[in-house]
């Protein structure tokens, strides 16, 4: 098989990237296994020690902020990992929050985030700036709804969904499926194509997975289970798509017997669950990530219930699979930089340990 991708225009004259094959030593991009930066873990200091991290970002001089959701911080920290200084905080006030699901990196380094239906924004060394919020009942009145536990895209615009099934045919049989917008802050909206989400009667079914990054901007769409990545331009326009041809695989036993306990476990009140059908085939997406350069990242695994390698496919701009990125135990990808991996792994008591993995990437 070829050791690059395949690439054709259909009628629509749309970018087909059709990868088939590994890429050759030299065109393959290097993770490093060690971390060349860790923040975290038990014994560190209190303002190191995380708990439920929803977001990380690096800044241009070195620095990192932390957005702990437990405590509902945005904790900095300089480029060797000591900690600098601590904002946010629960409540209601100015610059405090609940429930932040992430946040954004704007021109200047503002830092958005997002708590719900609240957007506050941060300058880089952490001071308060501004905050507005969404008029929620307005959504409600228009059927518009959230897609996820985050709306919120590269650009500070957000996605949601136009509620009222569209006509897509038998395509995802009953599964659940919405028009999936992209909103801006004059209250345009453009289509992104369609959210569906995950099937309850298979095992490790996976809804929709949604990304934006990279300048400009761009936001990627996974509709599991096919291995096809779907790149949209924010006025709405599909301008590639994506595929790893033979890329999914069979779930191992492990694998079933996990999942299947997670599964079969019995709700607080209710009947209990019906057995699901198990696949032949994993879901092609567990996560997704779009990089500085608008590369993207697809997580592959670890599947539920499992946490001894967390598996990344990395794609070019062109769509060109570069390889595989991999880690020890379960490792969430929060950005991608030029020559860096940033994210957080969990310790074998669930602490999360924020971590820099350095990013060669091979191109000849």
């Amino acid at each position: 098989m070829p050791d690059v991708p395949y690439a054709t225009r259909d009628s629509a004259g749309i970018l087909i990237a059709e990868n088939t094959g590994l890429p050759s030593p030299e065109n393959r991009w290097v993770v490093e296994a060690e971390p060349f930066l860790t923040i975290g873990g038990v014994s560190a200091a209190p303002p190191a020690q995380f708990t439920v991290v929803t977001q990380a970002a690096r800044f241009g001089d070195g620095r990192l902020v932390v957005l702990e959701s437990e405590t509902s911080e945005l904790r900095f920290f300089d480029a060797e990992g000591q900690h600098l200084r601590t904002t946010g905080g629960r409540g209601e006030g100015p610059g405090e929050f609940h429930y932040a699901s992430t946040f954004v990196r704007l021109p200047g380094d503002i830092l958005l985030v997002e708590a719900i239906d609240r957007y506050i924004s941060f300058a880089s060394n952490g001071d308060y700036l501004s905050e507005w919020r969404i008029d929620s009942a307005d959504l409600v009145a228009r059927k518009r709804a959230a897609c996820g536990p985050s709306a919120l895209l590269a650009d500070g615009s957000r996605f949601h969904c136009a509620l009222g099934r569209p006509e897509v045919g038998d395509r995802w049989g009953s599964r659940l499926v919405a028009q999936l917008l992209r909103a801006t802050s004059d209250g345009t909206e453009v289509s992104l194509g369609f959210y569906v989400g995950a099937d309850e009667g298979v095992l490790f079914s996976s809804g929709t997975w949604v990304a934006s990054g990279g300048s400009p901007m761009i936001v990627a769409i996974v509709n599991n289970p096919e291995y096809s990545v779907e790149v949209w331009s924010p006025e709405g326009r599909l301008m590639r798509i994506i595929r790893r041809v033979y890329g999914r695989r069979a779930p191992t036993d492990r694998e079933v017997e996990a999942a299947m306990e997670m599964a079969m476990r019995p709700p607080p009140m209710g009947p209990a669950p019906a057995r699901p059908e198990i696949p032949d085939l994993v879901p092609a997406s567990l996560g997704l990530t779009v990089g500085s350069q608008g590369d993207i990242w697809v997580r592959r695994a670890p599947m539920r219930g499992m946490q001894d390698e967390s598996v990344f496919d990395a794609f070019d701009p062109e769509g060109r699979f570069r390889g595989e990125g991999r880690f020890d135990g379960y490792f969430w990808l929060y950005e991608v930089g030029d020559d860096y991996l940033l994210g957080a792994r969990l310790d074998e008591m669930g602490v999360p340990h924020i971590q820099l993995h350095r990013l060669v990437r091979r191109s000849t």
